[in-house]
């Protein structure tokens, strides 16, 4: 007897039979606690696939897949045929799906690779369905395991075992609380340490349950198939969540909670927190960038001024950035390249414009900046 197809909207889904399509047969009442926030995300995607300013306008409506089978079936030809192009994996699947068309073919597949291993693939018409991740786009030139080769690459940058030692402040509580960098949760594991400098703010990846059950998948798994995700990127992940989000640490439980983040909350509990860059291959790059925005960037404020501690001496010496000029071509000129750094690099500035026919520059104040009281450009 044949269990009956369940379609994708009906919420009626089996979640053992969604972990053991995805993360292998091994899953047991422990793993399947844990991974509460993934199924959370899974019925968020699948509640997209009815938005739009009308039904006819639904992602439901231009997907060949329609219930949970079809798309463990597309999940399993994706696993099979890492090593193929987009166009013959869509000719592998005309056997299950007939004469669909082309566009019908490709949007199930980016779900399918949405739902297994969270990386937003979309299709431009779609792109802006998710705020909080950015969508990427995979073209019909590059086999499937060279595109997620692009997405993840290995550092660009080699340090030695000096340079490559992180303090025990890099922490997300200390960035916040500190250096007034905000954290954006996303959804898409390729934006995962992404560092926004003009916003101040860095995207986390908090789906360690996800990460873990991909690894205990690949290393139960007995097939010949090579993981699409690098086992040792996955690793790096939950090593990463682990650095930033020390679960011993007060501040960091405080930041958590008040966030609604519990990704520390499951186990395995082997928590490890490394501080050395040499420990990542995949994310060194990305922490290396945001371990410079923490620990060389000025305060972006005077409050976070009063509670820093990173190099007093410097900061108090130097921070804040006052325009004193006239206005003329020159003094224009600096103020559009103060603007240009704003936009750029987020750099706070002031100014005063003087007017030196009222004899401005022999006032004290003036004289205290610039005792010859000649006026600045």
């Amino acid at each position: 007897m044949t269990s009956t197809p369940v379609g994708l909207t009906s919420r009626l889904g089996s979640r053992l039979q969604i972990a053991q399509a995805f993360f292998g047969t091994a899953c047991g009442d422990e793993q399947m606690r844990s991974l509460q926030q993934y199924f959370a995300y899974f019925d968020q995607e699948l509640e997209m696939l009815r938005r739009g300013l009308s039904e006819q306008t639904w992602l439901i409506k231009c997907l060949v897949a329609k219930t949970y089978e079809d798309i463990f079936h597309i999940v399993d030809v994706l696993r099979k045929n890492g090593d193929s192009r987009r166009p013959e994996i869509r000719q592998h699947l005309l056997s299950r799906f007939g004469s669909a068309d082309q566009l019908g073919i490709n949007q199930s597949i980016n779900l399918a690779i949405r739902l297994w291993l969270m990386v937003n693939i979309q299709e431009p018409e779609f792109a802006g369905l998710r705020h909080e991740a950015t969508p990427i786009q995979w073209n019909d030139k590059s086999t499937l395991r060279s595109f997620f080769q692009s997405l993840f690459p290995h550092s660009h940058w080699q340090v030695t075992a000096q340079s490559s030692r992180l303090g025990p402040h890099f922490t997300a509580a200390f960035m916040q609380r500190v250096c007034g960098l905000s954290i954006e949760w996303t959804t898409n594991l390729q934006d995962h340490l992404l560092l926004n400098r003009p916003r101040r703010a860095v995207r986390i990846f908090p789906y360690k349950c996800h990460s873990q059950a991909l690894i205990d998948n690949y290393q139960n798994n007995t097939s010949n198939h090579s993981p699409l995700i690098p086992l040792e990127l996955l690793k790096e992940t939950k090593l990463s969540l682990d650095l930033l989000f020390p679960p011993w640490d007060d501040k960091t439980m405080t930041l958590l909670a008040k966030e609604k983040q519990n990704f520390h909350e499951y186990g395995p509990f082997e928590v490890t927190r490394t501080l050395t860059l040499l420990d990542f291959d995949h994310w060194r790059d990305r922490l290396m960038e945001l371990h410079e925005e923490i620990f060389q960037s000025p305060p972006a404020n005077w409050a976070q001024l009063w509670r820093d501690r990173r190099n007093p001496q410097q900061f108090w010496t130097f921070w804040g950035l006052h325009l004193i000029t006239q206005s003329t071509p020159n003094g224009q000129k600096l103020q559009i390249f103060l603007e240009e750094l704003k936009d750029v690099y987020g750099t706070e500035w002031t100014t005063t414009l003087i007017d030196i026919r009222t004899n401005v520059q022999k006032s004290d104040w003036f004289l205290q900046l610039n005792p010859n009281g000649k006026p600045f450009p």
